[in-house]
């Protein structure tokens, strides 16, 4: 950073672009490591070269320009300033659906991935409507993608099915909730049977969803069955990394804890 600062400074033409880089990944990892202010002040940098640059050359910064307020959204969305995030989105969604316009080859998964991102915000503050709208929107873009690319955009129809069935759930809609676990299900089973160490954690967290609508509907045989599998993956997941899977351990094994006391056992 400090050497792209020099440079920038001597030629910003030239060096304004990676200057700005950097500020973004540096922004991306403060908020990996919680570091909240950190994280804003260089996003903050990077969107305001950026947006300079985007004056100039719409063309070639703009997609830059969408990228950080995505990033911003998400820093704003975890630490709870609703109005910020969804402002931070929506600019980005505007862009991304203009550029999707004329290459939408390129830019409607940015499109799909801005509308899920709104969809979580949404859902956080309980706008069930907005939320199924954006996720609706979401959901057939990427089943469009999938369709002619299911090696890339798969993982993405899957991750859109499962927030749409927490949305459902958590309206008590359950016959949808199943229908959207089931399917993210399945899909998440196929990419687990060809890469195990990306997609078992998917199939374990569809798994213990699932698991909780079995036992909120009183079908404690169903939801026995799927947090027991839930847990043997997840067991696994952990033997190989326990910083990461440890937690999840422990969350399934609450949750079954709470189904035998629930059933007298």
């Amino acid at each position: 950073l400090h050497i792209r600062r020099r440079l920038a400074d001597a030629n910003p033409d030239t060096y304004l672009p990676d200057l700005a880089a950097t500020l973004n990944n540096l922004g991306y990892l403060y908020r990996n490591r919680h570091d909240i202010a950190a994280a804003q002040a260089a996003y903050d940098e990077a969107l305001d070269i950026r947006r300079r640059l985007a004056a100039a050359n719409p063309e070639t910064y703009l997609p830059d320009v969408a990228g950080t307020l995505n990033n911003l959204g998400i820093l704003y969305r975890d630490r709870n300033d609703v109005a910020a995030a969804q402002a931070a989105y929506d600019e980005a969604l505007g862009i991304y659906r203009r550029l999707a316009g004329t290459n939408p080859e390129a830019y409607l998964p940015n499109v799909a991935m801005t509308l899920n991102n709104l969809g979580n915000l949404y859902h956080k503050r309980n706008d069930f409507t907005a939320a199924q709208v954006a996720y609706d929107e979401a959901l057939q873009i990427r089943r469009r993608l999938a369709a002619a690319n299911p090696e890339t955009y798969l993982p993405d129809v899957a991750m859109t099915l499962i927030n749409l069935g927490n949305l459902y759930h958590n309206q008590n809609d359950v016959a949808a909730a199943q229908a959207a676990y089931d399917e993210a299900l399945g899909i998440c089973r196929r990419l687990a049977d060809t890469n195990p160490d990306t997609y078992l954690p998917d199939v374990a967290l569809t798994l213990n969803n699932l698991a909780v609508l079995y036992s909120h509907r009183n079908d404690v045989a169903a939801a026995q069955a799927a947090y027991d599998e839930a847990l043997h993956i997840r067991r696994r997941l952990a033997a190989a990394n326990p910083e990461t899977y440890l937690l999840d351990v422990a969350g399934t094994l609450n949750n079954l804890g709470i189904l035998y006391r629930d059933r007298n056992d």
